[in-house]
């Protein structure tokens, strides 16, 4: 465990899309000047994110985040890696058995799913949905017969080979991603028939309207941040968590101070202590870092 040695330490939390990177997917100068200047005085900042480990990888290295010092969190809470080793310290995974019963259904209804293997992408359909989300996640995909029979293999052997290392044990899958072709009340039925059987067994949530997550019962991002405060011994008062989604609710509300982006969805804003004024586009996270951190 790493022993707070600065007097006064705060972590600030942030989701990625919607929230430190702008609708193009990019960090402003003005947020990166701002990081730069509480990472300089002693505080810490954790990347905390419903992406894939890979696609995270990426942008943390494009901005420079890529070093001992920093984590980060992907799959909302499922893998939090650490640079300072280049490993896990902690990876929460589900049953195969569950992610093959949310791709039936999914796929029953029209709508695609898929889930993770090391740097891949893996489903047992090729869709739109799925050549758009590898497409913005930058990252390759393998379309199997029967999912888990893949993941019973030792290792990822079909399809092409990955572009990167593999970066996360092929088995078992992390989580379950299920993408709407339909509106979004289509995920809000497709959520309530499901928990039927997995409440209790699965935690479920909308990391978009029209991107509905499965994972383990302790994946999300509130627990990331109690655990992370727990790594550095910093109170949880001291801490801070902005987002925009629903997916970011559990560490707003788990932060000692939650934020939601001005841009943000009405149930991120409905549990937050605080509402920016700018939004992604223009500077809110550095609002975020000058009212809060600094």
């Amino acid at each position: 465990m790493l022993i707070s040695i600065f007097d006064g330490m705060k972590l600030l939390f942030t989701d990625l899309d919607g929230t430190l990177l702008t609708d193009d997917k990019q960090i402003l100068d003005v947020d990166m000047d701002a990081i730069g200047q509480m990472l300089h005085c002693g505080h810490k900042l954790v990347l905390c994110t419903g992406r894939p480990l890979t696609s995270a990888k990426m942008l943390a290295h494009r901005y420079g985040f890529d070093k001992p010092g920093f984590f980060l969190v992907s799959f909302n809470g499922g893998l939090i890696y650490d640079y300072s080793t280049d490993k896990s310290i902690l990876t929460r995974r589900i049953p195969v058995e569950s992610v093959k019963f949310i791709m039936d259904a999914a796929h029953e209804r029209g709508m695609h799913a898929h889930t993770y293997a090391g740097d891949l992408v893996v489903s047992e359909y090729e869709t739109e949905q799925l050549k758009t989300y590898c497409r913005l996640m930058q990252m390759d995909y393998v379309v199997v017969p029967d999912i888990c029979e893949y993941f019973a293999q030792t290792e990822v052997s079909q399809g092409a080979a990955p572009t990167a290392p593999i970066n996360v044990v092929v088995k078992p899958p992390i989580k379950v991603n299920v993408i709407t072709p339909f509106d979004h009340d289509s995920l809000v039925d497709f959520r309530a028939e499901m928990r039927k059987t997995t409440a209790g067994k699965l935690f479920d949530v909308f990391s978009k309207p029209e991107m509905l997550e499965f994972s383990h019962m302790k994946s999300n991002k509130g627990d990331a941040v109690r655990f992370m405060a727990d790594y550095y011994k910093v109170p949880l008062s001291d801490t801070i968590a902005a987002g925009d989604e629903e997916n970011d609710c559990p560490m707003i509300e788990a932060a000692g101070i939650g934020v939601a982006m001005v841009n943000a969805s009405p149930v991120a804003k409905s549990v937050a202590d605080y509402v920016t004024q700018a939004d992604n586009n223009h500077g809110g996270i550095a609002e975020v870092i000058q009212k809060f951190v600094l």
